[in-house]
């Protein structure tokens, strides 16, 4: 029995993963990629996406998104000899001087922008005590964000055997990150000037290594990120984001293209696979409105009538153009037994759309009416036997009161009788 179930969840990992059919199929000149859409995570085109490589820079995007986490983008940080040697062969770097200070937030730009490899070692001297305890911050974060095949020894990206990831990994990485105002802000900036300081009376204008954000295209609207990388054994990477005029944004992951190809040709492998993405996907609703989702009996109504189950809101979802190829698993969640008194609107479960394996969204299930609680028998009793007693009561009296009108009469006839016999 185990190796059936241990079959089936194989066979269905393997569906879950495989890139969709209906489109054309790409061949791109790069060891790995993967399309994702940036909101729900689902994978739209992927090619290797596991295979362990060398990230360079991109390595970066996470080094950015723990220092957004832990640190303070006003904080003066101070750059080290060690910080501002230590960069890699050939390393990317804008020239920071030993004891300069630097506030974080100007750092993060020469970081993410300009790809200078000693404000990684900086932020991460700065933030820690020792960048050994910033890298071990990065790998905890990375498997906490679900990228299990990645591990980092330097926050710069410089080249380490040890020091390595995946298409897919980083795809989750970015997609975290992309969630981060500040990030998101940086990493769509074409150029930028850093603030004068105790070594510097005033820097160059500084432009980002990602010539995609400089693309136009029928199929999207903007170039929306994020960040380049580049090293001998790595080869070209980039991780990308585009958002279409619907605002559907998606996310691409390229990695080892190699140098013999030029340093465009990982731009126009990103651009091929954005497009692909945006041609072939588009946002639609999964579901509207106060749709009916299920009819279910409710204890303990005052009628036993059943009860509509309705959306809260509609949902909305990337999905295929094609229709045939939606393939979309709806599951309800509901808080039952459903019990009387329910108002009209009272949140009684969930609905979760699901597609090859990823959640979609989440829409919340309501009461499309009221129910009444059905009266306690013992309560209903007893207001008969109120009801009983207090008539009893009204009859009692009204015959007290009727005997002593007719009691009174009687009196008053004898009396007058004996008056008359008087008189006579």
């Amino acid at each position: 029995m185990k190796k059936i179930l241990m079959i089936i969840s194989v066979i269905s990992l393997l569906i879950a993963s495989t890139p969709p059919a209906h489109g054309e199929q790409l061949t791109l000149q790069a060891d790995s990629y993967i399309l994702i859409d940036s909101k729900s995570g689902q994978v739209l085109y992927e090619h290797n996406a596991d295979k362990k490589l060398y990230p360079a820079s991109t390595t970066k995007v996470l080094t950015a998104v723990v220092a957004i986490e832990k640190g303070n983008p006003e904080q003066l940080m101070t750059a080290s000899k060690a910080a501002v040697n230590d960069i890699g062969k050939d390393g990317m770097n804008i020239g920071i001087m030993p004891e300069e200070q630097i506030k974080m937030d100007d750092l993060l730009k020469a970081l993410l922008i300009r790809s200078a490899n000693e404000t990684g070692n900086i932020i991460a001297e700065n933030i820690c005590s020792t960048r050994q305890e910033f890298m071990d911050l990065m790998n905890k974060r990375a498997a906490e964000l679900g990228a299990t095949s990645t591990h980092f020894t330097n926050p710069c990206g410089a080249h380490d055997k040890e020091h390595y990831t995946t298409a897919r990994d980083m795809a989750k990485i970015a997609m975290h990150a992309m969630t981060l105002p500040m990030f998101r802000e940086i990493v769509s900036k074409r150029d930028f000037v850093m603030q004068p300081t105790n070594k510097h009376a005033q820097w160059p204008v500084m432009s980002s290594t990602n010539h995609l954000l400089g693309y136009r295209s029928d199929y999207y609207t903007t170039v929306t990120g994020i960040k380049t990388g580049y090293t001998d054994p790595a080869g070209n990477c980039l991780v990308s984001s585009a958002v279409d005029a619907s605002g559907m944004e998606l996310i691409s992951v390229v990695m080892g293209v190699a140098p013999e190809a030029g340093r465009n040709a990982v731009f126009k492998i990103s651009n091929e696979l954005l497009e692909y993405g945006f041609k072939n996907y588009s946002i639609q609703k999964l579901v509207g409105s106060n749709e009916v989702m299920n009819i279910i009996s409710v204890n303990n109504s005052k009628d036993d009538d059943l009860l509509e189950i309705v959306t809260q809101n509609s949902l909305e979802s990337v999905l295929p153009i094609d229709a045939k190829e939606h393939s979309i698993f709806r599951n309800i969640h509901l808080n039952t037994p459903l019990t009387a008194p329910i108002n009209k609107g009272d949140v009684v479960g969930e609905a979760e759309f699901m597609r090859n394996g990823i959640v979609l969204g989440k829409v919340a299930l309501v009461a499309a009416r009221s129910i009444e609680k059905k009266p306690e028998v013992k309560k209903v009793v007893e207001e008969l036997s109120e009801s009983k007693l207090l008539e009893n009561s009204i009859i009692t009296a009204a015959v007290i009161l009727a005997a002593f009108f007719i009691l009174r009469t009687t009196l008053r006839t004898i009396s007058r009788r004996r008056r008359n016999k008087r008189n006579l």
